[in-house]
């Protein structure tokens, strides 16, 4: 068995045809479903890198195998993880309502169906009464409800202006707030 490392993140092993009776690997069966070859390559891939001075610690690591008569040549090659960033969904959905009884007849109504229809405000901006969810859509039994007292406004950009211009009415759990005193 020979390992040599061919630049900063790769390695190559050869196996001879000795090294693989050895070791008890057939190229033909050699696979990750094989549990024993899965095994052998595992320690064969930590020694080679730990041979080649290279750290596996929180990287990932590729192996790649080629037969070339009796012989097998491992190419390992390790390279850093890449991180995975959750986006933060940020902004909401607005609805409008004409009139303060619109509102709170819907709140009312929205109360007995959903009475915890998630994160959302009431604001009063120009006359108009808002409610605001802090998520991109509201569910589908609270947009039903909504459909018929008031008109869905915007999203992200919407929201940030009545929140700006606007004044705040309730806050958090508007819906749950002001339904429990409607009833």
């Amino acid at each position: 068995m020979t390992i040599n490392r061919l630049d900063g993140e790769r390695v190559l092993v050869v196996l001879g045809g000795k090294d693989m009776t050895d070791f008890a690997l057939d190229f033909k069966k050699m696979s990750l479903q094989n549990a024993h070859a899965r095994k052998v390559l595992l320690r064969l891939t930590r020694l080679a890198c730990r041979k080649s001075g290279i750290d596996t610690n929180g990287k990932r690591v590729n192996v790649e195998a080629l037969t070339m008569g009796e012989s097998c040549y491992l190419l390992v090659t390790v390279r850093r993880r890449m991180q995975r960033y959750r986006l933060k969904r940020s902004g909401g959905t607005g609805y409008r309502f004409e009139s303060c009884g619109d509102f709170l007849n819907a709140v009312e109504v929205l109360y007995r169906h959903c009475p915890y229809a998630g994160k959302n405000a009431a604001y009063e901006c120009g006359g108009s009464y808002y409610l605001l969810f802090d998520y991109p859509t509201a569910p589908s039994a609270v947009r039903r409800i909504l459909r018929e007292y008031a008109v869905q406004r915007g999203g992200a950009l919407f929201c940030a202006s009545v929140r700006e211009k606007g004044r705040e009415l309730c806050g958090g759990n508007a819906v749950a707030v002001i339904g429990e005193k409607l009833i």
